[in-house]
């Protein structure tokens, strides 16, 4: 008989002893693997819902009203229609008769026309898992406010865009920065992508959207802007990058000031419109290929180094595209629906706003089919369909 037979204590400590085994090292590994991907999911989820989400709301979902207590006579017809969610982007807008004052005016749920200068909001159909509104966030396409004097607010958002890069944010302009720049790269290729998205623009308003014609006068103003704008990102001095930019958002001030006194115009026509955005579907090819390229021509591969620049380049394009397509939007409704390309359009602003809320702690770029997210694929998604419906509609 075996000694732990002989105690009565003894089976229980035996058992016991039988129970504690140390964690094998196979057992670790499993561990270390599924931790692993658990967090690549969750990079990867965090990448396509955007920061915060509740997937019980989605924004083009409107509750209905609870119904009365007092139930109308048999055969009286309803006044309160429900309507099903659409699945296409829905903006309330009602067409209005051409005139230089009003573009697209909100229309209320009632049907009534809202006031002229009340906020249009564009509803995008929920993605899967996608939130809606929650403790007052946004998370869809709100266009913005437009001046009655075409233009005016085309130019003023281009003076935030690029007001907002040199004096608002912390440091300012950080691409030529000699010491603290060299630690800011995100920011540093943001900045540039900004400034090429502002390049293209300023190039289009002064060669079709501010001219009548072929046989036109160019803007002063617009050329020395554009003329600036075209200085080197990273100079430090004679001129520094920041004054050259200065400068050039000084002169869009002062073509601000024309078109507000009538001195000089801008036209709200198709072609105006298919040429900026047929610039804007230009650059967005060079983007979308530094998004998905593994080697340089020279062979070598992208290093991890460089991922995260052509990443927040491309945030910086986007976002411009966003703020500027948004104006857009609302002043060249009359031409969209000329074209036929309302729906169009509300698609194009849908995707650069998902691509707008793409912002990863930690820019990786995982295998496509691995553990770990490819960031710059998930932001070529949205824009690689951004290029392609612009592609559509420049065609017509």
């Amino acid at each position: 008989m075996s000694r732990c037979a002989r105690t009565p204590s003894a089976p229980s400590r035996c058992a016991t002893g039988k129970r504690v085994r140390p964690l094998s090292l196979g057992v670790l590994l499993i561990g270390a693997v599924f931790f692993m991907a658990a967090n690549a999911l969750a990079l990867q989820k965090h990448t396509l819902e955007g920061a915060s989400s509740t997937p019980s709301q989605a924004p083009s979902v409107k509750a209905a009203p609870e119904p009365s207590s007092q139930q109308a006579p048999a055969g009286t017809p309803s006044t309160e229609e429900h309507k099903a969610p659409s699945s296409h982007p829905t903006l309330e807008v009602k067409p209005v008769p051409s005139g230089p004052t009003l573009h697209a005016p909100a229309s209320t749920p009632g049907g009534k026309e809202a006031a002229p200068g009340a906020k249009v909001e564009l509803h995008p159909p929920a993605l899967p898992g996608h939130a809606g509104e929650e403790k007052g966030e946004e998370h869809g396409v709100v266009l913005p406010e437009i001046s009655p004097i075409p233009g005016v607010t085309f130019v003023e958002t281009m003076i935030k865009l690029m007001e907002h890069e040199l004096k608002g944010r912390f440091l300012g302009w950080r691409p030529n920065d000699l010491i603290l720049g060299r630690f800011t790269d995100n920011i540093n290729n943001y900045q540039l992508g900004v400034l090429e998205a502002m390049r293209f623009t300023t190039l289009r308003l002064k060669d079709s959207l501010t001219r009548m014609g072929e046989a036109d006068t160019y803007d002063r103003d617009l050329e020395d802007a554009l003329n600036l704008f075209m200085n080197k990102a990273t100079l430090f001095w004679f001129p520094s990058a920041e004054t050259s930019y200065s400068e050039a958002v000084d002169h869009l001030k002062k073509f601000l000031e024309k078109l507000k006194t009538g001195r000089r115009s801008f036209y709200y026509r198709v072609d105006n419109l298919l040429s900026l955005l047929k610039s804007y579907g230009d650059l967005l090819g060079n983007v979308n290929k530094s998004l998905i390229i593994d080697r340089y021509p020279d062979g070598s591969s992208v290093s991890w180094f460089d991922v995260d620049d052509y990443f927040y380049y491309a945030k910086g394009v986007a976002h411009v595209m966003y703020e500027i397509l948004k104006v857009c939007r609302v002043g060249f409704y009359e031409q969209l629906v000329t074209l036929d390309a309302v729906d169009i359009m509300d698609e194009i602003l849908h995707e650069l706003h998902r691509a707008e809320q793409m912002d990863p702690w930690l820019v990786l770029d995982g295998d496509l089919g691995g553990f770990l997210a490819n960031h710059r694929a998930n932001l070529n998604a949205p824009l690689s369909e951004v290029a392609h419906l612009i592609t559509i509609v420049t065609r017509f």
